[in-house]
């Protein structure tokens, strides 16, 4: 029985094609999982709870808000107004999206009922562009007042968990966002944007969170993580879920305060 033989011209047209298609392949997907110039990956943390003790927090990587975004003329001096901030989920409640922030400021700032001019109240806010659109219209913001009540733009009470723990000068905020339930301010809320929101295993998405920092009846510095204007999709990160957990006990019922984390 006689065996078919591949010439070598073949041979080479194949291993040819073969490598486009894995080049394609690569380069798709690559392009797919990193649009911006940050990437944060987020690890499952299965025993979440809103509490204000991090302690479950402790393997999950911080990224510093050492950025200026809309308002500043340089970086703050770590004394007056600095931080840092987490991010993990967990598949038992893929729609909600949970945040460890922490925030060293010297005085706090409280003159504004929620969603008037928030933006001049020392703050955290969380914005996200779900759908990658990379465009203002496709943005969506959550506001959390530094005095521990406020929730403004797409923040309400339906669709946000927080807790806020102060000791002097440092905040630690530690909050869930659903962005399937309902919203606050239609001005922000772009309740059309995330409704159908569920994390899983490569799903990306566009991220910035970042601080305000107000004093004197205005703002004077916003930081975050990524540099650029807060509402420029441009200047976003790119939030990856993975499924890795990091598996760690609860230290404890009292919650670590982010001057014990600066030291």
């Amino acid at each position: 029985m006689k065996k078919l033989m591949k010439s070598p011209k073949s041979v080479k047209v194949v291993g040819k094609l073969i490598t486009a298609v894995t080049l394609i392949f690569f380069v798709t997907h690559l392009t797919a999982a990193a649009k911006r110039d940050k990437q944060y990956v987020a690890k499952q943390i299965t025993n979440l709870k809103v509490d204000g003790n991090l302690g479950e927090w402790e393997r999950a990587e911080a990224v510093a808000f050492d950025e200026l975004k809309d308002v500043g003329a340089g970086i703050p001096k770590a004394s007056d107004f600095t931080g840092q901030g987490k991010v993990a989920w967990s598949a038992k409640d893929p729609t909600r999206i949970y945040f460890a922030v922490e925030i060293t400021d010297d005085k706090l700032q409280d003159i504004n009922p929620p969603d008037a001019t928030w933006w001049n109240d020392d703050s955290v806010e969380f914005m996200f562009d779900f759908d990658n659109g990379m465009v203002r219209e496709s943005l969506v913001q959550w506001t959390l007042g530094a005095n521990g009540k406020d929730l403004s733009a797409a923040a309400g009470k339906e669709n946000t968990e927080w807790v806020l723990v102060n000791k002097g000068n440092d905040y630690i905020y530690e909050v869930a966002i659903d962005p399937t339930k309902p919203r606050g301010n239609p001005q922000f809320a772009n309740p059309g944007k995330g409704k159908d929101f569920k994390a899983k295993d490569g799903l990306t998405i566009g991220l910035s969170f970042h601080a305000n920092d107000c004093e004197g009846g205005s703002r004077e510095h916003q930081i975050g993580w990524t540099p650029g204007g807060a509402w420029d999709a441009l200047f976003y990160g790119d939030l990856i879920f993975d499924d890795e957990v990091l598996a760690v006990e609860p230290s404890g019922k009292l919650a670590l305060t982010w001057g014990a984390l600066k030291q």
